[in-house]
């Protein structure tokens, strides 16, 4: 009887339970773990099999709404409310009881720990507001709340996110200190941490235009063109250098407009040396033409189009199947011959309709525009060989494939740049600088800019991609805006109680550095201070700068690119497990630092030195406490004992992150 009765009150207990966690809004700290930890991890790892937008549900099993994973698929409920540990999700994740979920890997133990908290707490699912059914979300942005054109760039960013805090009574933390916004500005200006030179003048600097002078200065380095390089070589080309970054080392050594660069690389001409290298944006991608019309719309347009490969798009109200295949028809003449990219006069694209019927794409962009262009009709077998013959011969010569009279590709250019169509374009650059130097997007995901999807902020991204194309798509000059903000320059640290959502930049987003910054901030911190503080010439600094961003650049192929759920991968944790030989190469061969401190006079002088090389920073006096203390009590081998303080800092959070 009381085994019955107590089996009914915890019944009770969970029913009343679930009701809540039915009824209840998330929190805000909930909505940003979501949206941090979970919603990203479901996107790359689980909605190709589990999702309206999966070609094939698996399982019967769909993961894209709470009331989908509630329900779960053909074995069940995937999550049990508050028990993470009897959840079938929970269980596949940790590849457990004969399941695996992803089946091709196991996701670090971090990440499941996450989403054990989130069942834990009721598995909340919260889901962004959609625009209209028949209407956009810029076209509802009210034309009366658009700042005048004029406006500096940094003061337009912060009058809108000042307007949205204060809306929902936020409060922003404090500016952070000096040696935090000149760490901060060299690691995403220059790709490195700041020489202690440099730290030290900024701190000192009683200048009020002093961060200005600093951003300008960065803004003109060649350390700022390499980090471009390195950055758009991830965005565009996964990484990978196979004749790309010598293109953009060019592209980016003359300062070309990002509509410049998005015409060299569609239009792949390749003939001049100017535009040499261009074309290698289509070397891996050539052979699949469903990830190289993907990555165009995403890499440039901000949209992930292949939700509507197979179905009308679930989420987007009036994106159809003719989107997806008219978005691919702007490449399905492209070939490969030889070093060069080609173009056909011919050739459709054919698709299945959800109703089973076979239908010719037109040529269509993603707002829905149709092109009309010329009749092309198949040629004869006789001309199809005629034409195999000349493009043998003018691979065997080396020489371009001619453009043909109607180029889909020249039509994507045009249209995809057109006044009213740019708006694409734009917001989706825009947008990524925004989440490179903030930490997270006005549009979450980066891949879903469509209309459904409205921003955070939408008169602020819509001010911003127009003054984008209205000042020449001059990718430096809104990198100087969004880096001379007071949003970019907040503190980092949240004083107490629940830390807002990340929607309202009230408080700086640590971020992981991305290899090159890891890899040159590891070498800048393992040199010696001295060899860059008084050099010969302006050049002699320069090549030397280039000499150690060099070495962190080959450090850097030991590190994964990080993303939004940034996990320590197996390569990194096992290359610093090999503590002896890594102290070798940055603190005995391969660096100064450590002979110079021992070179230094009194230990507070020592500490400061280390402090300021390493993390750009003086230590508190806690750390001089303790430091102190550990140092005096390894007397007897001081050499060994700095050794150790010099790698505590090198591999401490603070060096990994971007604060």
């Amino acid at each position: 009887m009381r085994l019955a009765f107590a089996a009914s009150f915890l019944a009770t207990i969970a029913l009343g339970q679930a009701d809540a966690w039915a009824t209840e809004s998330p929190s805000l700290s909930q909505v940003s773990f979501f949206e941090e930890k979970i919603r990203p991890v479901l996107a790359a790892k689980c909605y190709k099999c589990h999702s309206e937008r999966a070609r094939k549900i698996k399982g019967k099993l769909k993961l894209d709404t709470r009331e989908a994973v509630l329900k779960g698929g053909s074995e069940g409920p995937s999550v049990i409310l508050g028990k993470p540990d009897e959840s079938l999700m929970i269980i596949a994740m940790r590849h457990q009881d004969g399941w695996d979920m992803p089946p091709e890997e196991k996701l670090p133990d971090a990440v499941v720990a996450d989403f054990a908290k989130w069942i834990a707490e009721g598995a909340y699912f919260p889901t962004a507001v959609p625009a209209k059914a028949d209407q956009d979300w810029w076209e509802q942005v009210a034309p009366e709340k658009i700042l005048a054109k004029d406006k500096p760039l940094e003061r337009a960013v912060d009058h809108y996110v000042r307007e949205k805090m204060k809306a929902d009574d936020v409060q922003p933390v404090a500016a952070a200190d000096d040696a935090t916004f000149i760490r901060r500005a060299t690691l995403d200006l220059a790709g490195r941490i700041p020489t202690v030179p440099e730290v030290l003048d900024f701190v000192q600097s009683t200048e009020t235009d002093k961060k200005t002078k600093l951003v300008d200065r960065l803004l003109a380095s060649e350390s700022f063109r390499r980090q471009q390089v390195s950055e758009f070589i991830w965005l565009l080309n996964q990484g990978r250098d196979d004749g790309f970054r010598s293109y953009l080392e060019k592209a980016f050594s003359d300062d070309r407009s990002w509509d410049k660069v998005f015409e060299e690389i569609i239009l792949a001409k390749s003939d001049t040396e100017e535009v040499k290298g261009a074309e290698k944006f289509y070397r891996n991608r050539i052979g699949d033409l469903d990830r190289l019309t993907n990555d165009v719309s995403v890499n440039f347009f901000g949209v992930n189009v292949s939700c509507a490969q197979c179905h009308d798009h679930p989420e987007v109200p009036g994106w159809k199947q003719d989107h997806y295949y008219g978005m691919k028809s702007f490449f399905n003449r492209t070939f490969e011959n030889g070093n060069f990219i080609g173009e056909r006069e011919y050739g459709l694209v054919s698709f299945k309709t959800t109703d089973g019927v076979e239908k010719k794409a037109r040529l269509m962009f993603l707002s829905g525009s149709a092109i009309d262009e010329p009749a092309a009709k198949d040629p004869d077998q006789k001309t199809k060989e005629a034409q195999k013959k000349q493009f043998e011969q003018l691979k065997k010569d080396n020489k371009p494939v001619p453009s043909p009279d109607f180029s889909r590709r020249e039509q994507l250019v045009r249209v995809g740049l057109k006044p009213g169509e740019s708006g694409f374009f734009s917001r989706a650059i825009v947008n990524r600088l925004w989440h490179r130097f903030m930490g997270f997007g006005l549009v979450m995901p980066l891949d879903q800019m469509h209309g459904a999807n409205p921003p955070s902020h939408p008169e602020l991204l819509e001010w911003l991609a127009r003054d984008f194309a209205g000042n020449d798509y001059d990718l430096r000059r809104t990198i100087r805006g969004l880096v001379l903000s007071d949003t970019y320059a907040r503190g980092s640290q949240w004083p107490d109680g629940e830390r807002p959502s990340p929607v309202y930049f009230a408080v700086a987003r640590p971020r992981p550095l991305t290899p090159n910054q890891y890899g040159s901030a590891l070498v800048f911190a393992a040199a010696d201070p001295e060899t860059l503080a008084v050099p010969k010439t302006p050049e002699d600094l320069a090549k030397r700068l280039a000499d150690l961003e060099k070495r962190g650049e080959n450090l850097a192929k030991r590190f994964d690119r990080p993303d939004d759920t940034f996990q320590v991968s197996v390569d990194e944790a096992l290359y610093f497990s090999n503590s002896d030989q890594v102290q070798n190469d940055l603190l005995g061969k391969g660096g100064k630092i450590l002979g110079r401190i021992l070179k230094t006079d009194g230990l507070a002088k020592r500490l400061e030195v280390a402090f300021l090389n390493t993390l750009s920073r003086e230590p508190s006096p806690e750390e001089s406490t303790k430091l102190n203390q550990y140092l005096e009590a390894r007397s007897a081998d001081e050499k060994g004992a700095w050794q150790q303080v010099l790698w505590a800092l090198m591999t401490s959070s603070e060096m990994r992150f971007n604060r």
